[in-house]
């Protein structure tokens, strides 16, 4: 059964990924002429803030949280699917990693400095 979330979430991150790039031309557009940003690509969960600047907001959907609401579509998101997350320490810093659905439900395929929170 582990198996078959494995492979939903591949074919979860290989939908994410044409859509990450796309966003990275549409979000930039939208944001700098005033417009709303298309539904994929806003993050309902955690909005960029009114007093951000256009650079921020871009930055925020566009990059840091991609194709946010893509966890918003059926089958997308559940509770107790597996997750894979790690830290390490190297050169005194703290690293993590993070491929799987995360406690509330959401998928996560992210890396970094830190936790990873």
């Amino acid at each position: 059964m582990t198996l078959h979330y494995w492979l939903v979430f591949l074919l979860i991150q290989l939908i994410n990924l044409p859509l990450m790039v796309i966003g990275w031309f549409v979000v930039p557009f939208d944001v700098l002429e005033g417009n709303d940003v298309p539904w994929i690509w806003e993050n309902l969960d955690d909005t960029p803030q009114p007093s951000w600047s256009k650079w921020r907001t871009i930055r925020w959907l566009a990059f840091r949280n991609p194709v946010a609401n893509l966890r918003h579509v059926k089958g997308v998101s559940a509770i107790g699917r597996p997750l894979f997350y790690r830290t390490w320490t190297e050169f005194g810093k703290l690293w993590y990693i993070k491929l799987g659905w995360m406690s509330n439900g959401y998928p996560a395929c992210s890396a970094g400095a830190g936790r990873g929170y």
